[in-house]
């Protein structure tokens, strides 16, 4: 994984949608992931730390090391979600015309 600022936070942002996506049952993605997935989600969420978040700078420290961590793991997963989403936005967008259809709409045109 490239980690510079811009790929890691876009992999943040796409990490929830996926995560609400396989809840649903709109994508499909091996257990494994989804329970690294899950786990940092609980990891973060949960008052349980390695670091408690008490201490000033590194229990946030530790949060954020764990998802970065998880993310490094999950980006290919990731990366494959965002291009599933394109493509179902591309076959969303695509409009079917028929050849008699085609010709009205350039008649229509040339009026």
């Amino acid at each position: 994984m490239n980690e510079n600022p811009l790929a890691i936070w876009l992999d943040v942002k796409t990490f929830f949608p996926m995560l609400w996506a396989i809840v649903r049952g709109k994508y499909k993605m091996p257990w494994g992931t989804f329970f690294w997935a899950v786990l940092c989600l609980a990891y973060v969420i949960s008052p349980v730390d390695v670091l408690p978040d008490v201490m000033p700078l590194l229990g946030i420290t530790d949060d954020g090391a764990f998802i970065v961590l998880i993310l490094t793991m999950l980006h290919k997963d990731l990366a494959a979600f965002r291009q599933d989403r394109r493509d179902k936005a591309n076959i969303i967008e695509a409009e079917i015309v028929s050849p008699a259809q085609k010709g009205e709409k350039n008649d229509e045109k040339m009026d």
